[in-house]
C-alpha cells in the first residue's frame, strides 16, 4: 500500500457523517487515531523498505535478529514472546533462516532436554546487524527531524499516555 498517496477522511467529512448518522462521535479523536495509524504505517514501510533494499532482510527477520543481538541466546518461546509472535511463527522463521546459504542464526540443543533449542546469532547475523544498524537508526531519526526537541518530548509523553490506556 502506498501510504504517501492514501487520503484520510477530512474532519469535515467525519463531521458530516457524524451529523448525518446522528452519532455522538468525537471527530478529533477519530482524526487523531487515523493519522497515528497512517503515520506509523508510513514510517514502518519506509524504514523496512530501506532495510530490504540495502540488506535483503524483512521486518520480521530484522526484529528477530535485533532481539537476539540485544538479549542474546534464547529459546523459541521466549523469543516469540519478545517479538510478539507465536512460537510456531518463530519456528517457521528459524527454519527458513537456517536454510539460507549463509545462515544469520544458529541452533544449539539445551542441556538435558534434547527437544529444547537455543537460538543465537551466527557470525554472519552479527555482521549484518552491525552493518545495518547505523543506517537503520538514521532512517528512524529522519522521521523525527521535522519536530523540535521539545515537540518530540511532548509527543513521546502523549503517546505513552495513549499506550497506558
Amino acid at each position: 500500500m502506498d501510504y504517501k498517496s492514501r487520503t484520510l477522511p477530512t474532519r469535515e467529512t467525519l463531521t458530516k457523517v457524524r451529523d448525518l448518522e446522528h452519532h455522538d462521535t468525537d471527530v478529533s479523536g477519530i482524526d487523531l487515531v487515523l493519522n497515528l495509524i497512517t503515520t506509523a504505517d508510513l514510517i514502518r514501510q519506509c524504514i523496512y523498505a530501506q532495510l530490504a533494499k540495502d540488506h535483503a532482510i524483512s521486518e520480521g527477520k530484522f526484529i528477530l535478529l535485533m532481539s537476539l543481538y540485544s538479549e542474546g541466546e534464547t529459546c523459541t518461546s521466549d523469543l516469540a514472546s519478545r517479538i510478539g509472535v507465536t512460537s510456531a511463527t518463530v519456528s517457521i522463521m528459524v527454519k527458513r533462516m537456517l536454510s539460507s546459504a549463509e545462515p544469520l542464526i544458529s541452533i544449539t540443543r539445551s542441556g538435558n532436554d534434547r527437544r529444547s533449542r537455543l537460538i543465537t546469532l551466527s557470525p554472519a547475523g552479527i555482521h549484518l546487524i552491525q552493518k545495518a544498524l547505523p543506517n537503520h537508526l538514521k532512517s528512524i531519526r529522519s522521521f523525527a527531524e521535522v519536530l523540535a526537541e521539545n515537540e518530540r518530548e511532548s509527543l513521546i509523553s502523549m503517546l505513552q499516555k495513549l499506550l497506558r490506556k
